[in-house]
C-alpha cells in the first residue's frame, strides 16, 4: 500500500539523516579534543568535557525530534483504535455520563446512568433537570469542582464539557459521586464541638431582700442545670458564680433547637420563696466551624446578645445565622448603677478624642429619642466637643419639646437636619445612636454606616449584632427609656448646677412618655432619675402639657375604636387607613386604650399611611410583643412594640401579623 510505504521511507530517511549528524559532531568533538590537548594541557579536559556535554544534549534533541515524528507519523493508524479505548472507558465509567443537546433533552448515556434509574425503561429524550434536578445552565456556569446532583438517594457533583460539530452542538456531562464524602463530612460536623455560656439572670437581685435563700435557689438551679447537662452527654462546668460554660457536640445543639431549649422552662419552674417573679437563664450558643477560641469568643457573643434582649433565652449561632429561642419573662431592672458609670466614662473619653459628634435617635423621634439626644448633647459640651443634634424640622412630635429649649443659648444651632450632618461627617467624628439600635430604623443610616466611630445608647430589646463593632454600647433593656439612662450618666459627670430646667424638662418628658406617666415599666432606677431631674429643676406639670393632642390626632385615635377585631379571644388588632398628614402617634395612644379592655392580653393597631403601614403593640406583661414586632421586621419591650413595613395592603399587612401572633402566643 502506497501510504505505508511512505511512512517508511520518511522513517529511513530521519534515521539516516540523525546518523550522519550524530557522526558528524563525533568527529568535531575528537578533533576539538585532539587540539586541546597539544596546545593546552591539562585545560584542554575542561574544554573537552564542554563539548562533551553539548554533543549530549544535541544527540538527546535529535532524537527527540526524531520520536516525534514517528509518533506523528502512527496517529492516523492508532486514532481509531484510541477512540474505541476511550468509547469504552466513558461506557464502562463507575459514575454517570450523559449527552444532551441545546434542549436539555438526553441523547446518549453510558451503563452508570442506566444502572442508576434502572426503575425506568429508556431515559433518551429525558429532560436533565427532570432528572438530576437542576438545569444545563446550572451545570455549565458551576465552579470548577462541579454543581451538586442528587438522583437516587445518591449525591453527584456534575461538570459541563461542549462538544461542537458541523452540525450541532451537544453537552458532556461528566459526574463525580460524592455520596460517602458528604456521609463522612455530615458525620464529622455532627462530632464538631460546640460552646455555650450560661448565666443566671435574676438570682441576685430576687434574693437581695432574703439572702439567706440564695443558697438554696442558686442549688436548685445548679442541680437542674446539671440534670439537663448529663441528658445531652456535655461537660458543664461552673467558672464563676452564676456563670456556667458548658461544652458538647454540634449534633447536641439540634437536639436542643429541637427540644425549644426546654432547660429554660426547667430553671423558670424553680420556686424557692413566694415570690411570683421566676428565675431564669439566658444562653449563648456557638455551633459553628473554627478554632475553639473563635467558638468561645461567639458564644460569649451569643450570651451578651441575649442579655441586651432581656435575658430568659437562648441566643444560637449558627452557620445559617442567629436564632432566638425563649423570652417569655419581663427582665428584672438592676439597682446598680455602676454600669452608668462605666459607660459614661468610656464615651467622656471618646467625646474628648473625637473630632466632633453627631447625636441622633429613631426616625419620627419621640420625647424619648428627642430628651436622650439633648442629655447626650449636653455631656459633649461639658467635654469641649463640637455638637450637632439630627433631627426632622417636619416631626410634629417634638415641636413642643424643641419650643422649651429655645431660650438656651448653647443650644441655638446645634439642631440639623441629615442632609447637613452628612457634611459635617470628618475624619474622627464620633456618632452616637440614642433610643435605638436598630441600623434600618435610625434618623440617618448612611450617616451611622459612614461613621468612623460609633456609640449606641439604648433601651430596647437588641434585634441583631452590628456589622461593626460600636467604640461604645450601652443597651439596657430592664429600663424604663433611653432618657433614664442618660439621666443616670448625667448625674455620673454633670457639676451639680450645670443641668438647666428647660434641659432637666425635656428629659424628663422622653421617661414620662415611655413609662406612661409613671404607670409602666418603673423600677427604683426610674424613680431616681425622675428624682434627679426633679432636683435639677424640672417641671412635671410643664411636662405634662407637653403631652396634649390636637382634636384631629383626637379624632384618628377614635377611628381606631370603631375598627376592631379580636383574635384568638385575647388579640385586639385595630386598622385603619389614614391620609399622609395623620400623626403616627395616634396609632399608639390608640393601642394603649385597647390593651385596657377586660380580656385583652396584646393589642395591635395598623395605621396605613401612603404605601407603608405602621404598627404599634401593647401587652399586659403575658405575652412577648417585641418577638411578634420583629417577625414583621420591628422590635421593642417587651410589652411595646412597634414597626413599619411597607408595599403591602392593608389586608396582607394584618394577615403577616396574625402569622405572627399564631407563632409566638
Amino acid at each position: 500500500m502506497p501510504k505505508p510505504k511512505k511512512q517508511n521511507n520518511d522513517l529511513r530517511g530521519v534515521r539516516k539523516e540523525t546518523a550522519v549528524v550524530s557522526v558528524a559532531g563525533g568527529a568535531v568533538f575528537l578533533a576539538l579534543l585532539s587540539l586541546g590537548v597539544a596546545r593546552l594541557g591539562f585545560g584542554a579536559l575542561k574544554w573537552g568535557a564542554v563539548c562533551l556535554g553539548g554533543y549530549i544534549v544535541f544527540i538527546l534533541a535529535v532524537w527527540l525530534i526524531f520520536e516525534r515524528h514517528r509518533k506523528s507519523s502512527g496517529d492516523e493508524t492508532l486514532a481509531p483504535v484510541m477512540g474505541r479505548i476511550m468509547f469504552d472507558a466513558v461506557v464502562k465509567m463507575a459514575t454517570p455520563v450523559f449527552i444532551c443537546d441545546s434542549g436539555e433533552r438526553i441523547l446518549w448515556y453510558n451503563n452508570a446512568t442506566e444502572a442508576l434509574y434502572s426503575s425506568r425503561n429508556r431515559l433518551y429524550g429525558e429532560s436533565v433537570s427532570e432528572l438530576f434536578g437542576v438545569t444545563l445552565d446550572e451545570i455549565r456556569q458551576g465552579t470548577e469542582e462541579g454543581v451538586r446532583i442528587s438522583c437516587e438517594g445518591r449525591s453527584f457533583l456534575a461538570r459541563y464539557s461542549h462538544i461542537r460539530t458541523e452540525e450541532s452542538d451537544f453537552a458532556l456531562i461528566l459526574t463525580t459521586e460524592i455520596t460517602e464524602s458528604d456521609a463522612l463530612r455530615h458525620e464529622m460536623s455532627d462530632k464538631e464541638p460546640a460552646v455555650c455560656y450560661i448565666m443566671i439572670d435574676n438570682l441576685g437581685e430576687m434574693m437581695q431582700y432574703d439572702s439567706e435563700l440564695y443558697r438554696p435557689a442558686a442549688a436548685r438551679v445548679d442541680a437542674a442545670l446539671r440534670a439537663w447537662a448529663d441528658n445531652y452527654n456535655g461537660i458543664l462546668k461552673e467558672y464563676e458564680r452564676d456563670k456556667y460554660l458548658f461544652v458538647t457536640e454540634a449534633q447536641v445543639v439540634d437536639a436542643l433547637v429541637a427540644s425549644k431549649f426546654d432547660i429554660l422552662d426547667r430553671v423558670r419552674a424553680v420556686r424557692v420563696s413566694d415570690t411570683t417573679l421566676p428565675l431564669t437563664v439566658s444562653m449563648g450558643v456557638c455551633a459553628v466551624p473554627g478554632t475553639f477560641e473563635e467558638k468561645e469568643r461567639a458564644a460569649h457573643a451569643a450570651l451578651e446578645l441575649a442579655l441586651q434582649r432581656g435575658g430568659d433565652q437562648a441566643v444560637v449561632k449558627s452557620v445559617e445565622g442567629t436564632e432566638f429561642y425563649g423570652g417569655i419573662t419581663r427582665s428584672v431592672q438592676k439597682r446598680s448603677n455602676v454600669q452608668a458609670r462605666v459607660v459614661s466614662n468610656e464615651l467622656l473619653t471618646q467625646m474628648r478624642s473625637a473630632s466632633n459628634v453627631i447625636i441622633m435617635g429613631h426616625t419620627r423621634a419621640d420625647f424619648d429619642a428627642f430628651g436622650s439626644s439633648v442629655g447626650l448633647a449636653k455631656i459633649a459640651m461639658y467635654c469641649g466637643a463640637r455638637v450637632n443634634v439630627v433631627v426632622d424640622m417636619a416631626n410634629r412630635d417634638i415641636v413642643g419639646a424643641r419650643r422649651m429649649l429655645e431660650g438656651e443659648e448653647e443650644f441655638l444651632g446645634i439642631f440639623v437636619d441629615k442632609d447637613t450632618a452628612l457634611d459635617l461627617l470628618e475624619t474622627g467624628t464620633l456618632v452616637v445612636m440614642s433610643d435605638v439600635n436598630n441600623m434600618r430604623i435610625v434618623e440617618s443610616p448612611e450617616l451611622a454606616n459612614r461613621a468612623e466611630k460609633l456609640a449606641v445608647i439604648d433601651h430596647h430589646r437588641k434585634t441583631a449584632e452590628f456589622e461593626k463593632e460600636p467604640d461604645v454600647e450601652y443597651i439596657e433593656p430592664s429600663a424604663s427609656s433611653a432618657s433614664e439612662l442618660v439621666s443616670e450618666m448625667l448625674e455620673q459627670v454633670l457639676p451639680r448646677d450645670d443641668l438647666s430646667p428647660a434641659e432637666a424638662n425635656v428629659i424628663l418628658a422622653g421617661i414620662m412618655l415611655d413609662t406612661k406617666q409613671f404607670s409602666n415599666n418603673t423600677g427604683t432606677r426610674t424613680f431616681s432619675a425622675a428624682m434627679y431631674l426633679r432636683e435639677r429643676g424640672a417641671d412635671p406639670t410643664a411636662v405634662h402639657a407637653l403631652f396634649k393632642e390636637s382634636f384631629e390626632d383626637y379624632a384618628n385615635e377614635a377611628m381606631f375604636r370603631r375598627n376592631v377585631e379580636i383574635y384568638r379571644s385575647v388579640c385586639a388588632i385595630a386598622a385603619v387607613e389614614a391620609d399622609e398628614n395623620a400623626n403616627p402617634v395616634a396609632a399608639a395612644k390608640a393601642v394603649n386604650s385597647l390593651i385596657m379592655v377586660e380580656g385583652i392580653r396584646a393589642a395591635f393597631a395598623a395605621m396605613q399611611r401612603g404605601d407603608s403601614i405602621k404598627f404599634s403593640a401593647r401587652s399586659d406583661g403575658s405575652v412577648n410583643v417585641q418577638l411578634i414586632m420583629e417577625e414583621l421586621g420591628g422590635g421593642g419591650h417587651f410589652d411595646g412594640a412597634a414597626t413599619e413595613i411597607g408595599g403591602v395592603t392593608m389586608e396582607e399587612a394584618v394577615a403577616r401579623l396574625k402569622e405572627a401572633i399564631d407563632k409566638h402566643l
